[in-house]
């Protein structure tokens, strides 16, 4: 057990966030744009480009289910486009830890009353791909304080395509070439009262891997951290403030018709903030599920057709 906390206190510490997004303008007209986002499961760096002569617009907006309706109506007709390189850090930790300190890897099973965790796996489940390019088409929107000036968050919403060259399952990474489209609506909202990310997309997924089957996919993703109270309605508020929610569900492209699974993953978590709001502690819980009808061939033998655990300890510098 000695093992066990001492790989959970490692991944602990290296899950601190010391900054979400770091923006770097080109030009005075705001038409280029490098964001640098850090996170341990999903650190990128990309490039905006206006398609129009207008800068990137500004928008005020106070309600968060306004911002994802205005995304929306603007998705129809592109006017930007990205260029985007990422690599997903905590996944890897994951694969590398199985292959090189198999041993150390192993020793960090614990079963209790019958069931098996895993603390590698458990906290380094997070994508199954361990990089990825990415080139979007859609519309960006700044989103401003009151005062019309302040940016506050930014938001994307349109196409999406996606490819990489490797594939990551029960953290064995193996060969893929593989080509992904979603329509996505994404963004951010950081001020004095809240830190929130969303990420929400349907799309497709096309694998050269023969063992690999192509899939059909809803991805909901969300965290919000809160720095005031809110009053009333405690059951919804529950889950709506300093909270953080994500779904995948994945089907058998062929087969989606009759319900048929490949991949479930289910997650929530709680924040709470010290230090006068400064730092957020939050612990996420939730499960995965690989079934048979996303893999065939030696990597279905590799798969335990059985629920996996999830936890996702996190520390987010806010100031």
């Amino acid at each position: 057990m000695k093992i066990v906390f001492l790989l959970f206190f490692i991944i602990f510490l290296y899950n601190i966030s010391f900054a979400y997004m770091i923006p770097i303008e080109l030009d005075k007209e705001r038409k280029s744009l490098i964001n640098i986002h850090l996170d341990p499961y999903y650190t990128g760096i990309d490039f905006t480009r206006s398609l129009t002569d207008k800068p990137i617009p500004k928008t005020v907006m106070t309600n968060e289910f306004a911002f994802y309706l205005h995304l929306l109506k603007n998705i129809y007709l592109p006017r930007y486009f990205l260029i985007e390189a990422s690599i997903y850090p905590l996944p890897l930790v994951g694969v590398y830890t199985r292959k090189y300190a198999n041993d150390f890897y192993n020793d960090t099973d614990v079963t209790f009353k019958g069931f098996n965790v895993n603390f590698v796996k458990a906290i380094t489940t997070g994508f199954p791909e361990p990089w990825a390019a990415s080139l979007f088409f859609g519309n960006v929107n700044d989103f401003v304080s009151d005062n019309g000036e302040d940016v506050v968050g930014k938001g994307y919403g349109g196409l999406l395509f996606s490819a990489g060259n490797r594939h990551i399952v029960d953290n064995i990474m193996v060969n893929d070439n593989w080509f992904e489209t979603e329509i996505k609506l994404k963004g951010t909202d950081i001020r004095e009262s809240h830190d929130l990310s969303w990420s929400y997309a349907v799309g497709a997924k096309f694998h050269d891997n023969v063992d690999i089957k192509n899939t059909l996919y809803l991805s909901i993703k969300r965290n919000r951290i809160d720095f005031v109270k809110h009053k009333g309605r405690p059951i919804l508020n529950f889950f709506l403030y300093n909270s953080e929610q994500e779904v995948q569900i994945d089907f058998n492209m062929r087969q989606f018709y009759l319900g048929k699974l490949s991949r479930v993953s289910f997650l929530f978590g709680k924040s709470f903030t010290v230090f006068d709001n400064n730092v957020a502690f939050s612990f996420g819980v939730g499960t995965l599920k690989i079934f048979e009808d996303g893999y065939s061939g030696h990597l279905q033998s590799q798969i335990s057709n059985k629920w996996s655990l999830i936890f996702r300890p996190n520390v987010k510098l806010t100031f």
